[in-house]
């Protein structure tokens, strides 16, 4: 499968791919495709979310403990609220 038979299979907000059934029940399938995807390398499964989310939180756990927050949280809200950004964009947006 190539990048654009993968997006004609998600939806998109206008900008961005999303397929939350992926994220939410098939951690190894593609459930994320920002908007300056080129290659199927630049689509994030929700395992490969969840790691980008805990690198991230590794190094900036005064903001877990700051917003009281968890990784599990932070990667359900970046799913929810990410519209077309690479993820570690979104997460550095955070601080």
């Amino acid at each position: 499968m190539n990048l654009e038979d993968l997006k004609n299979e998600m939806d998109c907000n206008g900008h961005a791919y999303f397929n939350k059934d992926a994220f939410l029940h098939e951690a190894t399938k593609i459930c994320y495709i920002p908007e300056n995807a080129e290659t199927l390398e630049d689509c994030f499964t929700y395992l490969d979310l969840r790691s980008e989310v805990e690198e991230w939180a590794e190094n900036n756990l005064e903001y877990l403990i700051e917003h009281e927050t968890t990784v599990e949280a932070i990667l359900i809200r970046m799913f929810e609220d990410i519209e077309w950004t690479f993820p570690n964009t979104y997460l550095n947006d955070l601080l």
